[in-house]
């Protein structure tokens, strides 16, 4: 069962891209500043504050050692992999095997993938590792928003993001995960900031997070919960 909105109604929140379709499944309407997890990051050294942020296990980490999250709030909460998408309704290429994801990648015409989310830079660095930057030449968009869009508006044939920002976007079919010897995945975590004054709300929402409603709602937008564990005292 999801939690009453009006609980978490006067919090400032900060969330990865990753979590929208589980918050927007979970606490509809709920307002959320959500962008890519690099930008996040960006934001929050240069002075924004909320009382709960959703990031990289790696970005929490980095705000722990910056002071900038209460470390006994920090909770685990799923990761995910890395998957291809096309347009909704056009052919789904093979990826079934490597052989066969470089010779899809090498076919299309354009593929997409972000500039600052982790799933596009683990893409770009995979794109270099096989060997297939110089083959693709001008055919690869590098975007600075969710890939999913510039898949579905038609401007690239494919793209490259993590599955569980491409599942609930409309518009587009997931082919599936990447290759498993190619595969990457990330985890994310989320913690109270330091600077909440609202740290009993957002301590509410943080368990709402490990509920068994959450992590079916992770599980149904292609996120693994991560296990759950007993609240640490703090």
């Amino acid at each position: 069962m999801s939690p009453s909105k009006p609980l978490f109604n006067d919090l400032a929140i900060l969330s990865t891209l990753a979590l929208k379709g589980v918050l927007q499944d979970t606490i509809p309407g709920l307002q959320i500043d959500y962008h890519a997890t690099q930008a996040l990051l960006k934001s929050i050294a240069d002075g924004a504050s909320a009382d709960v942020v959703i990031l990289t296990g790696e970005g929490i980490d980095q705000l722990v050692r910056d002071g900038k999250v209460v470390p006994a709030t920090r909770i685990e909460l799923g990761t995910s992999g890395v998957g291809v998408a096309v347009r909704s309704g056009a052919r789904k290429p093979d990826i079934g095997s490597l052989d066969a994801f470089k010779r899809t990648i090498l076919a299309a015409s354009s593929v997409a993938h972000s500039r600052q989310g982790w799933s596009g830079l683990y893409f770009a660095k995979l794109l270099e590792r096989l060997g297939l930057v110089d083959r693709l030449k001008k055919r690869v968009i590098v975007d600075k928003g969710p890939v999913a869009a510039v898949i579905a508006s038609g401007e690239a044939e494919l793209g490259a993001q993590l599955l569980c920002e491409l599942a609930p976007v409309p518009g587009i079919d997931i082919v599936g995960p990447l290759p498993e010897e190619v595969q990457g995945s990330v985890a994310f975590a989320a913690a109270v900031m330091s600077t909440s004054t609202k740290r009993a709300a957002a301590q509410a929402f943080l368990d709402f997070l490990g509920t068994a409603a959450a992590q079916d709602a992770m599980r149904k937008n292609l996120l693994t919960p991560a296990p759950r564990s007993p609240r640490r005292p703090g």
